[in-house]
């Protein structure tokens, strides 16, 4: 009898620890955004990850089960209640975090102060970009649609193919310095709205635009130069639109006259009105043509194109790819000459 009390007894423990065992946190970080590079896998409380080699190193972060407290100091100083679930990218905690413990209970707020739910859209952006494979090599092609978010916003990274730090924007910003993010941005996903990002502060020295798409390798010559970004379109028009929105009257199967206008046409107000002008080549001096400081919106039916405040290609230039651009920031009324670039 005593002997079979023993036998349930252990068994019973041995139930107990297995069950325990099952729903016990788990916790894996990555050196690298993305869940690339090394990886550790926590199940216990961690004061300080020095010990094991990990501190300050973690760039991204999966919780299989539990909700931990994860803390940028160790003996689980200044800290943060994360959720279960993949975070690719970990905002202000990237390279930061020195402590971990699992802590028990639900909770209905916590997470990332706040951050919650702009990290869930991006999270979400981020697996549909990967399911529906559409990578480029820089040209912002084939994130349009989704409706999720329609207010203006981009998310920039300060490595390429969208790794490392993370900086999200949501409207317009003269100065990076002042967000700790200034000549930073390698790469970045444009979720919605037309921008232009500059070199320099309060949107001097070049500048470029960007419509909705994702730039996973930003030109070199642009690469760790980004000072200033402004929003110049809110209706998440640039590359990639345009020609679909345009109607088919005399039924060929193309927008009305695609095939007549490849190239440039400019309007003289925003929202394409006013006086028209076609260019399918390049002009030098749009005086030759009456055109001068007059274009106030355009349409790029194709090709990249660079547009420029003075004669010859010199001041500052913006490039403008495929789509609708009913307003154009700080060439409006600027442009003097323009050329197709690619």
């Amino acid at each position: 009898m005593l002997k079979r009390n023993a036998k349930l007894a252990l068994f019973l423990s041995a139930a107990f620890v297995a069950q325990a065992s099952a729903t016990a946190g788990e916790l894996t970080l990555y050196t690298g955004a993305g869940f690339q590079g090394r990886e550790i896998t926590l199940r216990d409380a961690t004061r300080d990850l020095s010990s094991s080699g990990f501190n300050d190193r973690g760039a991204s972060m999966v919780i299989r089960s539990g909700r931990w407290e994860v803390c940028v100091h160790a003996d689980y100083r200044d800290c943060q209640v994360v959720e279960a679930g993949e975070y690719p990218n970990l905002d202000r905690l990237t390279n930061q975090i020195s402590s971990v413990r699992e802590i028990g209970g639900s909770s209905s707020g916590g997470g990332w102060n706040g951050a919650d739910e702009r990290r869930d859209d991006y999270r979400d952006d981020y697996r549909d970009n990967n399911r529906n494979n559409n990578r480029n090599n820089g040209r912002g092609e084939g994130n349009r649609g989704r409706g999720r978010n329609q207010e203006p916003s981009v998310t920039m990274f300060d490595s390429p193919d969208l790794r490392g730090r993370s900086m999200p924007v949501r409207g317009e910003v003269p100065n990076f310095a002042q967000t700790g993010f200034n000549d930073l941005a390698q790469s970045m996903v444009v979720q919605s709205g037309t921008w232009e990002f500059c070199q320099h502060r309060n949107f001097g020295g070049q500048c470029r635009v960007f419509g909705p798409g994702e730039y996973r390798y930003l030109d070199r010559s642009f690469q760790r130069q980004i000072s200033s970004a402004r929003v110049i379109s809110n209706d998440g028009g640039g590359m990639g639109r345009g020609r679909g929105r345009e109607r088919d009257r005399d039924g060929d199967g193309r927008p009305d006259g695609d095939a007549r206008r490849d190239g440039v046409e400019l309007f003289s107000t925003a929202g394409f009105n006013g006086e028209r002008s076609q260019v399918r080549d390049e002009v030098r001096n749009m005086e030759e043509m009456n055109f001068n400081d007059r274009a106030a919106s355009l349409i790029v039916h194709s090709g990249q194109w660079e547009f420029c405040q003075h004669a010859d290609f010199r001041g500052q230039c913006l490039t403008y790819g495929p789509g609708r651009y009913d307003r154009l920031g700080s060439l409006t009324g600027q442009i003097s000459s323009m050329r197709r670039v690619r």
